[in-house]
């Protein structure tokens, strides 16, 4: 299956329409991470937010695996 030229591998749903400013949903299912997060229209910059999100992953990734980051910056 694809969408607009693009392989699915996967779907996650996720319930919308509920009146809630933000919902984060995680799952972990056979050794993925599925993460979907839905906002109101004005709540988040989405700028701010990816860059945020991407700052909070490298600072995790770190942490938990120091010898994998001193490899990648020799």
């Amino acid at each position: 299956m694809a969408l607009a030229n693009h392989p699915v591998k996967s779907l996650y749903f996720m319930v919308i329409g509920v009146p809630e400013s933000l919902t984060i949903t995680m799952m972990s299912y056979m050794g993925k991470l599925r993460v979907a997060v839905g906002t109101e229209k004005g709540l988040i910059d989405p700028q701010k937010f990816k860059c945020s999100i991407e700052n909070a992953f490298d600072r995790i990734f770190k942490a938990a695996m120091p010898s994998a980051s001193s490899k990648s910056s020799n």
